[in-house]
């Protein structure tokens, strides 16, 4: 159960970043140059309050935390971060395969 449901989101997570792709590949063509949504702009205007609430949070536990090693993190792009998590989770939740010998004595 537990693999499905790894997988089912692995699955989402890759749709996610296709969609985000096309959309960032829209923008570029209608604006003539490469647009690029990152996760920090991406975040920040879909889930505005939300996203002010963690980096207040998170400043309070650690301000290193937050500027130097999420802000790093955070400027990678929405297609490549959620559909390099989804193509990982798709492969974790994979079984792995029986040997193909068989031991004789």
């Amino acid at each position: 159960m537990l693999r499905l449901l790894t997988r089912l989101i692995g699955l989402l997570l890759l749709a996610g970043g296709f969609i985000a792709l096309i959309v960032d590949g829209t923008r570029s063509i209608a604006a003539g140059r490469l647009m690029v949504t990152s996760i920090n702009r991406g975040a920040s205007s879909v889930f505005p309050g939300l996203y002010q609430s963690i980096q207040a949070s998170v400043e309070n536990v650690s301000g290193f935390l937050w500027d130097p090693v999420l802000t790093t993190l955070m400027t990678a792009p929405v297609s490549v971060a959620f559909g390099g998590v989804g193509a990982l989770l798709i492969l974790l939740s994979h079984r792995r395969q029986a040997p193909l010998y068989y031991a004789r004595r």
